[in-house]
This record gives C-alpha cells, structure tokens and sequence, in this order.
C-alpha cells in the first residue's frame, strides 16, 4: 500500500490553491523560499511534498495600511524577488500553459493572487494593473470585509454593492477566479445571484461538519459544485473541528462529506493556508507533509482518478476554463 499511494502521489500533479508565505515574509523578513525557513514553506520541502503547482497569496491586514494597493505592489515586488533567489526552481507563471511546461521542466509553478478587496481600494482599474502583474484569483473579502463586500465576522446584512459587482465583471473579463472563501453568507448569495460564472472557495471547509463561519453550506457547497467550481480544502484546525488540536482524519471528514454531498470529487481541491495558520494538523505540519494527505484517500478507498483530480486535476480545470 505505501509504494500505491507514494506512486499516485509522484504522479499527479499536486496543486495548493492557497498558501501565505508572504504573510510570514513580512513578519520574519529572514525566512525565504530558498532556504533558512522555519516556517511552513520553502522551495526544498516544496519540491519533498511534491507540490507542483503553489498559488501564493498578497495580503494586508485591513487596519495596518492607508494604501492597501500600493502595499500590494510592494508585496508583489517581495515575492517576485524571493522568486528570483531560487535559482530557477520555482517560477512565476500566469496561464495553463506555462503551468504545465513549468511541471513538466520538473519546477515549481508559482501563481500570484490577491486576498481581501481592500487590495484593489476603490479603483476599479487597479484590478487591471494587479491582472498585469499576474493576480489570477482576488478573494473578495478577508474576515472584515469592504463597503462593497461582506466578510465572514461582518453581520450578516451586509452583501454585495453595486461597485462589488463591477469587480465581478472586471474580473469575468479578463479571466481572474472569483474566490469566495471569508465571504459572509449574504455576499455569498449576493455573488451567486449576480453572476452565473464559475467560483471558487480556496481554502473552506463545510460547516455541517464543522459550523465555523468560515465554513461553507450545503447550499453554496452544492451551488459551486454545479458550476464547475471548485472548494480547497483548508487545514486550520478551528475550521476543522472547532478545537486547536486536529488530525488528517479530521481534513478527511470535510473532503468525505463534501464528496457525499455531491455525488463526486469533482469540486474537491486542495487549499492549505499553510503560512497562514499558527497550528496545523497532525501529520500536515508543513507542506512536506501533502504525501501524507494521498495516503489517506487511498485508505479511505478513493480511485487513483479520484484522488488525482483531488491534488489538482480539478483546480487545473477550473484554472484553465476561467484564466487561459
């Protein structure tokens, strides 16, 4: 069984839809991706996770910034530089294509996203200039969310406005995923109402299994799943089972409800928050640790389709259908 599950994992093409090592960058300016991390993430425990694909994240606490976009633009810069110390191992990409080339050069592919739509500020265009730099998702909304979008610790009243809706089709139009992870329920219902495009939640778990806020509903589970989107399953141990204490058995009971709830894996990815969470779960301390993941759906008798499409057949789906 551990050569099975170790061959499926060395051949799929494993894809982490949400990772926040510049949240750690900036506060342990020396931690880096080459080397001399003592954090959840660098390129050697990258490459010993298997990890092919990294989406990593640009991110500002809501009350620490002025211009959040301009400190976007320095996040950027950091990462990109990071990037460049890494000899080539890893390397900034922003379509399928060069994903795939990437993987199949035997090298990390990096893609950059945004988390929260103070990012953008109230500049509509600003989305343009983040899309030049190679943003290919925006999460709409941290836990506090913006006038124009609701977060998960906002009341519930608050959804979408009419500017919200213009960065929908800002992003439909030039082909960046809508994230709707932190989202509050009535934004949630305000995004679906809006548009018929596909979403994603990258890093949610379902709350009828763990009724956590940020947790998604059956409702919306399904409603993602019909549109082709998919939800990256998280590993913060609150989301999991409200507790500090968690184990991959507990990330298998969301990954199991959900595929019950749906009938197939189809809408089942992967979305750590590694860098972004103090404690993780047993046996996912670190993004070395994703072979111990495939060892698990193989126990719990997942097919080797089943389990490929879960580490990242489906997140490259959704990918390629909405960014190119």
């Amino acid at each position: 069984m551990e050569n099975n599950y170790k061959t499926i994992h060395q051949s799929a093409i494993v894809v982490d839809l949400h990772n926040d090592y510049m949240e750690e960058r900036v506060h342990h300016p020396e931690h880096r991706l080459f080397g001399n991390n003592k954090h959840h993430t660098d390129v050697a425990r990258l490459k010993e996770g298997g990890v092919n694909v990294q989406f990593f994240v640009i991110w500002t606490r809501p009350d620490e910034h002025e211009n959040h976009f301009v400190r976007a633009l320095e996040l950027i810069d950091i990462l990109n530089n990071d990037i460049d110390e890494c000899k080539g191992e890893i390397k900034l990409v922003s379509n399928y294509n060069d994903i795939l080339a990437t993987v199949n050069n035997e090298k990390i592919a990096a893609v950059m996203c945004l988390e929260g739509g103070q990012l953008i500020g109230d500049n509509i265009d600003n989305i343009n200039k983040l899309y030049a730099k190679g943003m290919r998702y925006l999460t709409l909304a941290w836990n506090y969310g913006t006038e124009w979008c609701g977060g998960a610790n906002d009341d519930n009243s608050k959804g979408l406005s009419q500017f919200g809706k213009q960065v929908i089709d800002r992003l439909n139009s030039l082909g960046v995923m809508t994230d709707v992870s932190h989202v509050n329920k009535k934004s949630l219902d305000d995004v679906l109402n809006y548009t018929d495009t596909t979403v994603i939640a990258t890093h949610s778990g379902a709350y009828n299994v763990n009724n956590s806020k940020r947790n998604l509903c059956d409702e919306h589970i399904k409603e993602i799943a019909r549109r082709g989107g998919v939800i990256g399953s998280v590993f913060y141990p609150y989301f999991l089972n409200n507790t500090d204490k968690a184990t991959i058995a507990d990330v298998m009971n969301h990954i199991n409800y959900i595929r019950n709830l749906t009938g197939n894996v189809d809408s089942i990815a992967l979305g750590s928050d590694f860098d972004g969470i103090d404690i993780t779960p047993e046996g996912l301390e670190n993004v070395s640790k994703f072979p111990n993941l495939t060892k698990a759906l193989f126990e719990h008798d997942y097919t080797v389709e089943e389990i490929k499409k879960i580490l990242g057949e489906n997140a490259l789906r959704v990918f390629r259908k909405i960014c190119g």
